[in-house]
């Protein structure tokens, strides 16, 4: 870092040091002000960026004039309205599931996590007790000679 001062050198010497180190005080405060404010920005981009990847090139169905991701898992499979996956928020929420059926759409509460670092969504059946199981969004199958 460096710093221009103007300093008189008519002070006394210990009151040109004392000048000197606040000055240089000041700037590595100033520093590490905008190294924090620099990680924050990065961090925020980067969970935007999370959040753009974890919902690009998903399959949307429209089920009832309504559209919805389908969450696919070892467990069955749920369907999820797409305005519930837009603003996730970092710790685990309750959330409305659908499950599909030939009698039609069964509706139930169910706890979904979403781990950021990762994007992987894990998801509980059960509010009270929370045993959370890995569910993925399911993806459009891309084909390269279809272009």
């Amino acid at each position: 870092m460096t710093a221009a001062l103007n300093i008189n050198h008519t002070f006394p010497n210990n009151t040109r040091k004392n000048i000197y180190k606040s000055a240089l005080a000041s700037l590595y405060e100033k520093k590490k002000i905008w190294n924090k404010l620099n990680e924050d920005r990065l961090l925020r981009q980067k969970e935007k960026e999370l959040d753009k990847a974890r919902l690009h090139h998903k399959k949307l169905y429209a089920i009832y004039g309504k559209k919805y991701y389908k969450l696919i898992g070892e467990y069955g499979d749920y369907y999820v309205l797409e305005d519930a996956l837009k603003n996730l928020p970092s710790s685990q929420f309750v959330i409305q599931v659908n499950r599909y059926s030939f009698s039609g759409m069964r509706t139930s509460r169910a706890v979904l996590k979403i781990d950021k670092s990762t994007n992987k969504m894990f998801l509980s059946e059960d509010t009270l007790r929370v045993y959370f199981k890995p569910y993925e969004i399911e993806s459009i199958k891309y084909n390269p000679r279809n272009t």
